[in-house]
């Protein structure tokens, strides 16, 4: 099982590594290989891709996200590392001090540098307060919604269109979870669309494909969304990167559930589009083994 699981992350990192050619420096590349590589042991790689990505963050200014790699850097004893660890604080320390001050008001920071903390997610009996039903109605709006923009952008045609539509509006009642996709119902339904319709979304959320067969997500990592988000939304966390989850989803367009997202999971989240095929095998096989 471990040397299947190793033989995905290796074609994982053989698909990402060639990205990495074509787009050096992409930071969400660099997430996916500094985790992957951190899977497999490669300490010398997963090094090498931290600091790559710690560059990238520098040049987005994105801090906060800096500081995090900045941490588990500070981790490592060579001096390449060490010395990134020293620039990021060069670079954070006079930023970190000078506030945003108007003349007769209190000095405030700046909101390009410091996020909002992570609101903290609520007891797993709660989950957010929304039942099953209302999670599905809500999957079904958002991707009645998405399909109707596909349409809209040409993405997709009335005929396939009207097909999903029809798929989502017979839905039986959410008397257990089921996985709620328009992505999914496309691929089924309408192959060369599915496909046309995921190179779209990755493109247009800049959220590139994840190779989730690869990860083998863990129990405790799956577990920082309730099973009802999971299974129906078809969102599956499978790293962590700093105090960020990485998430693969199935709909990396709905902003609003991504918002909702990162609330349950009490920390900053980076989402991925899956392929519905790999994420209904995955949440099979996941939850007859955990059930």
């Amino acid at each position: 099982m471990a040397e299947q699981a190793n033989s995905k992350l290796l074609e994982g990192i053989a698909y990402f590594e060639k990205m990495l050619k074509v787009m050096p420096g992409d930071r969400t590349t660099l997430e996916f290989l500094s985790v992957a590589y951190e899977q497999l042991g490669d300490v010398e790689k997963q090094r090498t891709s931290l600091i790559q990505l710690a560059e990238a963050l520098l040049r987005e200014k994105d801090y906060d996200a800096a500081d995090a790699i900045g941490e588990r850097l500070g981790g490592f004893s060579e001096t390449d590392a060490q010395d990134m660890v020293r620039r990021i604080k060069s670079v954070r320390n006079p930023v970190q001090l000078k506030a945003v001050v108007r003349p007769g008001a209190g000095a405030q920071p700046m909101r390009a540098v410091l996020r909002p903390a992570g609101v903290k997610p609520k007891p797993a009996s709660d989950e957010g307060g929304l039942s099953l039903a209302q999670v599905v109605m809500s999957a079904v709006k958002a991707e009645a919604a998405l399909i109707r923009d596909l349409y809209a952008k040409n993405v997709v045609d009335a005929s396939a269109a009207e097909v999903v539509q029809r798929h989502l509006g017979g839905l039986p009642e959410a008397t257990r979870p089921f996985l709620v996709s328009a992505l999914a119902i496309l691929e089924k339904e309408s192959g060369g669309m599915g496909e046309k319709a995921a190179v779209y979304m990755a493109d247009a959320a800049s959220a590139p494909p994840i190779p989730l067969q690869a990860f083998m997500p863990s129990a405790a990592l799956v577990k920082q969304l309730p099973e009802e988000i999971v299974r129906v939304r078809g969102a599956v966390p499978f790293g962590r990167l700093g105090d960020t989850l990485l998430v693969a989803v199935l709909n990396p367009l709905d902003t609003a559930f991504h918002a909702e997202v990162e609330r349950l999971a009490g920390c900053p989240c980076r989402f991925f589009l899956a392929d519905p095929h790999t994420t209904e095998d995955f949440l099979e096989k996941y939850f007859a083994e955990n059930a």
